[in-house]
């Protein structure tokens, strides 16, 4: 109730001073070793003597950058919190002719289903996250998985060799989420796609609670503080307007500072669903604050 109270009251001083304000939220999530943030402001500040800019419908390509950024830190979010350092981020590769994405599809999915027996008769869980890569090189498959014995993998990837790269010890596998999106953000939507996708995961992946908060509208632009046992990764703090809302948010990631993050779980605020995805068509309208946050 402390937040909400310091949220109506600022919002007092705002309107008194002659600024019509929204509310402000901040969407808080933990994962692993991570704690994800989002400030949003759920409209846009108007002060005296500067008209509000009048509202449009969003072209396709806002909505696939909102919809690409949203992608983005959902992929960010699970693989932080399923995904520790000795994990592997795999290249699966071809020997021989590139075969069709039908065909790379199954193949993937055998390989998939081969080690998963093996791990379930060893007593171990596997997890991954894959993306495939049909454009600029071969075919290609890159996969985020639980630290399986290297000889498995390679004895299962029978169709051509495997690169293996250990996850580091930080946690923060942000960049990583951004380089798998990046290799399919175009193909994933084309129509010979067999995916249509543009990840997938086993179905034991978590997916963290994000908590919301009512918070003062300072708290959007001021620069962002860790708390006690975390650190701000700068190249995660970010500034935009939202492109299809046009309100202003500012995200950023924190990260635990020793090996066992002290905290689990955001016990603040009350849990809301991610973002959604919003359609791309010629004709969307312009969507409202109150489709996005929940009532």
């Amino acid at each position: 109730m402390g937040g909400l109270k310091s949220g109506r009251i600022e919002l007092d001083k705002y309107i008194n001073n002659g600024v019509r304000a929204g509310m402000y939220y901040r969407e808080t999530t933990v994962a692993g070793k991570t704690i994800f943030v989002q400030k949003k402001a759920t409209s846009r500040i108007e002060t005296k003597g500067r008209k509000r800019k009048a509202k449009c419908n969003p072209t396709a390509a806002a909505v696939q950058k909102v919809n690409d950024r949203n992608a983005e830190r959902d992929l960010a979010i699970k693989l932080n919190a399923n995904f520790v350092e000795g994990d592997y981020h795999l290249t699966l590769t071809y020997s021989g002719d590139a075969p069709a994405p039908s065909t790379a599809k199954k193949q993937l999915a055998n390989f998939f289903q081969n080690v998963r027996r093996w791990a379930k008769k060893e007593g171990r869980e596997l997890k991954y996250i894959a993306v495939t890569e049909y454009e600029h090189k071969r075919i290609h498959h890159h996969v985020v998985m639980s630290n399986i014995d290297q000889d498995i993998i390679e004895k299962y990837w029978k169709y051509g060799h495997v690169n293996f790269k250990l996850l580091d010890e930080t946690g923060n596998y942000s960049r990583l989420a951004a380089y798998l999106l990046k290799e399919t953000a175009r193909t994933f939507r084309e129509a010979d796609n067999p995916c249509k996708r543009r990840y997938t995961c086993s179905r034991n992946i978590v997916t963290p609670m994000t908590k919301r908060e009512l918070i003062t509208s300072k708290e959007v632009s001021e620069e962002p503080k860790a708390i006690k046992g975390y650190y701000i990764d700068q190249d995660t703090v970010q500034y935009y307007d939202h492109a299809i809302l046009e309100v202003e948010c500012c995200e950023y990631i924190m990260v635990s500072l020793d090996k066992e993050p002290r905290l689990k779980r955001w016990s603040k605020g009350d849990k809301v669903k991610p973002e959604k995805y919003y359609k791309i068509t010629e004709y969307e309208e312009q969507l409202r604050i109150e489709d996005v946050y929940d009532k």
